[in-house]
């Protein structure tokens, strides 16, 4: 799958810490926001809505590998690495929008969750079908 521009924002002062750059926190609310829209680009719709299903985070990854620090601009792309029956991996990488340098990436194993029940669900045929065909597309 092709990468997705899923976030853009700047850096704000209350986001820095007493190094005078991004805190930790706020690369993992930048990260939650591009894959709320990620989400809704692999058609995860239903699922914000949903009182009985969710999405969780099972794993994540993170390389920090440029400081960002106040005013910089930023934005991130999302693609999707792979799909199983019940997880799937998507790599959320973040860039300076002025010198489009790589600062730091993320990689993220996520489930779909029964609120109730508390456990992973099997991915619906629909969305893996989906998602499936979109990794075929990428690979061509």
């Amino acid at each position: 799958m092709q990468k997705i521009l899923t976030y853009k924002g700047a850096v704000m002062t209350w986001e820095c810490d007493s190094n005078r750059h991004m805190n930790v926190m706020y690369y993992i609310n930048k990260f939650e926001h591009a894959g709320r829209n990620f989400s809704l680009e692999l058609g995860f719709v239903e699922v914000g809505d949903s009182d009985t299903v969710g999405m969780v985070v099972l794993e994540q990854h993170i390389k920090y590998l440029k400081e960002v620090f106040e005013d910089d601009l930023l934005y991130i792309e999302s693609s999707l690495l792979s799909v199983g029956n019940k997880a799937f991996t998507v790599l959320h990488q973040m860039f300076n929008g002025r010198t489009k340098a790589l600062v730091c990436e993320m990689k993220i194993v996520l489930v779909l969750f029964d609120k109730i029940n508390r456990t992973a669900l099997p991915m619906p045929a629909t969305n893996r079908k989906r998602l499936q065909a979109a990794l075929e597309e990428e690979e061509e």
